[in-house]
């Protein structure tokens, strides 16, 4: 039967209060996606065909938090603070009753365990698939979180096939039931490149490459720092962003070499600096649910060499020079390759952006609405969804 209602949309928020990693990247540009989709079918209309709400623990969240979910205009979206309790607790109790006539968004892994009208977007499974970077007292709780909002969620969705197959692997999501969401990564247009970092770290356009690490095990950064000392090119540097405090990676005993330099964490405008200026990026990980650093290299131009691992050669296809994450000689002698052929280079930097420019939030958005749409019967806003011009899919996904 067709509802005849407006669409009504809550975004668990919890994330909001956090420093922006990859999961609250793809949130973010999501919900903002989804936001526009609406105001501009509304606009179209002459009426609501869908509202969104924000829900925040009482956790102290300030406007600068909710202000990464602010439209063009710099408007924050319509917000309400509940309960008195934060984190999981806050989750599974005022979250859980809030507005259950609503599709509840929960769109970075977590989830009140008992609610059924609710979408939940699950990354990946890698917290029983590299348990090395997780303590044990995470994996046994996001075991039993998943593996019941999994089943009991009208919606699942993740980001990959890669991670499909994973999450059915491993019964976290009953098999045929996770749909997959091809995520955008148009947000780094709307950057300006803060070439400052460059002069904080002494570094020379093109004459570095660029990684994005973390001290997490499937990260794999001491081997690609490993491949780089061994390679040995000249005038060359690495440098490893991200991670907090650049000491821990010395700290962690990885490599300390002349031609290699730990920035520490960088802002979007900084990175999208040393993305633009890099001669190549480098993505080691073992595993990856999807892969967005890659991606937003392509997105100014730089070269990619990718691992084999997980999600990463589905979503860079042909754009991307790969290595496999376990062989540090296969890094060693990629590295070598692509810092000395600048016509390879200049090829893969052309592939890079043709490829990017395929990922886009806006059909992100619409994939997720036209889903929760169709579920519901939702004609008038089905309707609206079939008039846009259809989105543009790279033809292996």
């Amino acid at each position: 039967m067709a509802r005849t209602n407006t669409m009504q949309l809550v975004l668990n928020g919890r994330f909001l209060g956090r420093p922006v990693t990859g999961v609250d990247r793809l949130a973010i540009e999501l919900t903002c996606a989804i936001r526009d989709i609406l105001h501009q079918f509304s606009d179209i209309a002459g009426h609501d065909l869908g509202q969104l709400e924000v829900v925040l623990p009482n956790d102290g969240a300030a406007a600068a938090d909710l202000a990464k979910l602010a439209d063009h205009a710099g408007g924050l979206p319509r917000y309400r603070i509940l309960g008195a309790r934060t984190g999981h607790a806050w989750e599974q109790t005022a979250l859980q009753r809030y507005r259950p006539g609503a599709w509840l968004l929960n769109l970075c892994n977590t989830a009140p365990m008992l609610r059924r009208r609710q979408l939940v977007l699950m990354a990946d499974a890698q917290f029983i698939t590299q348990p090395d970077s997780y303590s044990l007292a995470f994996r046994a709780w996001y075991r039993v979180l998943l593996t019941m909002v999994g089943r009991r969620a009208d919606a699942v969705f993740t980001i990959s096939q890669f991670s499909r197959q994973t999450l059915e692997k491993y019964s976290v999501v009953p098999t045929g039931k996770a749909q997959v969401v091809r995520l955008g990564v148009d947000h780094v247009h709307r950057l300006a490149p803060d070439d400052g970092v460059l002069d904080r770290f002494g570094l020379l356009r093109g004459q570095y490459i660029l990684v994005i690490g973390s001290l997490a095990r499937h990260k794999n950064v001491a081997r690609l720092v490993e491949a780089f000392v061994a390679a040995d090119i000249p005038g060359v540097r690495l440098v490893v962003a991200g991670g907090g405090n650049p000491t821990i990676f010395r700290d962690a005993g990885l490599p300390i070499a002349d031609n290699v330099t730990y920035t520490g964490r960088v802002s979007d405008a900084e990175l999208k600096s040393l993305y633009g200026n890099a001669m190549v990026f480098a993505c080691p990980s073992i595993t990856e649910g999807f892969g967005l650093p890659p991606l937003e290299a392509m997105v100014t131009g730089c070269p990619v060499i990718a691992t084999t691992g997980g999600a990463v050669p589905e979503v860079c296809g042909d754009a991307a020079l790969y290595a496999d994450p376990f062989d540090t000689a296969a890094w060693t002698e990629a590295l070598t390759r692509v810092a000395g052929d600048p016509d390879l280079r200049a090829d893969m930097a052309r592939k890079s952006r043709v490829h990017a420019s395929t990922f886009t939030w806006d059909a992100a958005a619409r994939q997720v609405l036209g889903y929760l749409a169709d579920r519901d019967g939702d004609r008038a806003l089905l309707s609206a969804l079939a008039r846009m011009p259809a989105p543009v899919v790279a033809s292996y996904w």
